[in-house]
């Protein structure tokens, strides 16, 4: 019976991190042709990050503020670990959180409502972190580690562009 608990977790973990992956690589995406990242935006990046998360039957939930976590060891740029808060409550649950670095690493902000118009944010940086409260369902796993697991993946991407 536990493997059957590891293997669903092992499932979840690989979609979670194809989906981060997807959502940073959708938003760090350069449109040669109208010189613009068009997809630089939390709405286009949650579409790509829930389309890679459908197929595990889940949808993120785009937390809005705080978007840039800082790891619990010090590590201020979107790295693991997390704390405990940041994950959701609720198991079966997906927290997202999106965070845009300008280029030189100078600042940060954790919400874009509409993309640039222009190349302004060619190199600078787009981390998503996908959190999720795994529940565990045999019985036995529980009494080990409880009804929940936190599964933590993120993805840092070069946002692209043309001088």
């Amino acid at each position: 019976m536990g493997l059957l608990d590891l293997s669903r977790a092992f499932y979840f973990s690989v979609n979670l991190q194809g989906a981060a992956r997807e959502g940073a690589r959708h938003g760090a995406w350069f449109n040669t042709a109208a010189r613009t990242n068009n997809f630089l935006d939390d709405n286009d990046i949650m579409s790509a990050v829930n389309a890679g998360l459908n197929g595990a039957g889940l949808t993120a939930n785009l937390q809005a503020a705080g978007g840039c976590l800082n790891g619990t060891d010090g590590n201020s740029f979107n790295n693991k670990p997390y704390q405990a808060s940041a994950f959701p409550a609720s198991t079966q649950q997906v927290n997202a959180y999106i965070c845009y670095t300008y280029p030189g690493a100078v600042f940060q902000t954790g919400s874009k409502v509409t993309p640039p118009t222009d190349n302004s944010w060619r190199l600078g940086d787009i981390n998503v972190s996908l959190l999720m409260n795994f529940g565990l369902i045999t019985p036995l796993i529980q009494g080990l580690f409880g009804n929940g697991i936190n599964i933590a993946y993120n993805e840092h991407f070069t946002i692209q562009g043309k001088p």
